[in-house]
């Protein structure tokens, strides 16, 4: 089972793509894309690339599950508008329906687990926790 973890962050989604065997054992498949940035949100063609980058991943790795990381949209630490217009066009794939996972939910998660697999940058960290949540069962 494949799946993809995506944490938004400002202008960028962080993937993340692990793997598990039948035996139960975790492979962190990411490769060479950590994130897929956009500069700037008003430019028609850096919104079509980042559509074609990120779609193109999701068909390359052909994941069972993708889900993303929610944000606030209202009060003090509400995410940047940016993050929403990502997330929409993240949404607009077809192949796989794309999921949704609190913060809250992962930090309930990891007080009782352990994270089985490592990550290569410490900014991977809450998408790779997203990644091996969904692998869980």
């Amino acid at each position: 089972m494949k799946v993809i973890g995506i944490e938004i962050d400002k202008k960028r989604a962080i993937c993340v793509v692990l793997s598990k065997d039948d035996e139960g054992s975790y492979t962190n498949d990411t490769g060479k894309i950590k994130f897929i940035e956009i500069k700037d949100d008003q430019n028609n063609q850096e919104i079509q690339i980042f559509l074609k980058e990120i779609h193109n991943l999701f068909d390359t790795v052909q994941p069972s599950q993708i889900a993303i990381i929610s944000r606030q949209t209202k009060g003090k630490f509400a995410a940047a508008s940016v993050s929403f217009k990502l997330e929409a066009l993240i949404q607009c794939y077809s192949e796989v329906e794309i999921g949704f996972v609190s913060k809250q939910t992962l930090t309930a998660y990891y007080k009782k687990n352990e994270l089985p697999v490592s990550f290569d940058n410490v900014y991977q960290e809450n998408a790779t926790r997203l990644a091996a949540y969904l692998l869980r069962e």
